[in-house]
């Protein structure tokens, strides 16, 4: 019994930014509201954008570092690789930087490059596990400043090399929060918990934040804590989710006393009358309860 409303209570949380309004599909594979973002860095942090960039070299997916086929301006024309402009370095670190065509545009030092760490190195992270001495070397030199080795016969041919912000790595599933779409995801939600719940600006938004700081979560890691469940649940709903494990278990056993005060307190937490209180949970558990083939407008207590 307890598993199982564990399991619906869970559901119901993480998909509960839907419910809340953050609807529709996110771009790179993302769904439910909750955007995904491609390329991390070499810590593995997340990077809240769609192209890769100096910083945001490696997949999400499987964590390898990514190739020159990623880059935005790949194949721009039909001739892949060919269409981006490539750097030839010289033994003292002095880069000819040329176009597409091949013609020579200018000259630039290896310290002028994102991720430069020293002498003639480039790389990524802070230990030389991925630096590279890019002397003699010729590089492709992506849109967004992103070096890829063009160097034949080299392991680590047509995969990026220089990294400029992974020094800087925050946390992993909270930084996504930062960006524009996100921000925009946690406007609509918290304005449609003012008008269907009668909750204030500022409660809406902190509740919307949570959901979706715990569906970002949930999309990155393919996973969700109790940990992470104990956390948003506070959050969400003001009150301890064994707390509401245990009331909800009492009214499935026909005791509704402990499911009532858990709604009071819930309500002074947020804000919110009780009978308020009452909708927002019920209308946060219904796809989940949907799911397990129960109707929500027949729990009421």
């Amino acid at each position: 019994m307890k598993n199982v409303l564990r399991l619906v209570l869970g559901a119901a949380l993480v998909t509960g930014f839907v419910a809340c309004g953050g609807g529709g599909s996110g771009p790179a594979g993302g769904g439910g509201g909750v955007l995904y973002y491609p390329y991390e860095t070499v810590y593995g942090d997340v990077c809240t954008t769609q192209e890769a960039t100096p910083g945001c070299t490696f997949l999400r997916a499987d964590g390898t570092r990514i190739t020159v086929s990623e880059d935005p301006h790949y194949n721009d024309y039909g001739y892949g690789s060919d269409d981006l402009w490539y750097v030839k370095f010289d033994y003292s670190g002095r880069g000819a930087v040329y176009d597409d065509l091949g013609r020579f545009k200018y000259y630039a030092d290896v310290s002028e490059f994102a991720g430069y760490v020293g002498g003639n190195s480039i790389g990524v992270g802070t230990t030389g596990f991925f630096w590279e001495n890019v002397s003699g070397g010729t590089y492709w030199l992506g849109k967004n400043g992103v070096l890829y080795s063009a160097n034949r016969g080299n392991s680590n041919y047509g995969q990026a090399v220089n990294d400029k912000t992974s020094s800087e790595a925050s946390d992993t599933n909270f930084a996504a929060l930062n960006s524009d779409s996100n921000k925009a995801l946690v406007k609509l939600a918290s304005e449609k918990l003012m008008k269907e719940y009668g909750f204030q600006q500022d409660k809406a938004v902190a509740v919307a934040s949570a959901l979706n700081s715990w569906a970002v979560a949930a999309a990155e890691r393919g996973t969700t804590s109790e940990k992470d469940m104990d956390k948003r649940f506070k959050a969400v709903f003001g009150v301890q989710f064994s707390d509401a494990l245990a009331a909800v278990k009492d009214m499935a056993m026909g005791d509704k006393a402990a499911m009532q005060d858990l709604t009071n307190r819930s309500a002074s937490e947020l804000g919110l009358k009780p009978h308020q209180a009452q909708k927002f949970m019920k209308g946060m558990y219904k796809k989940a309860l949907a799911s397990w083939g129960y109707d929500e407008s027949n729990f009421n207590w």
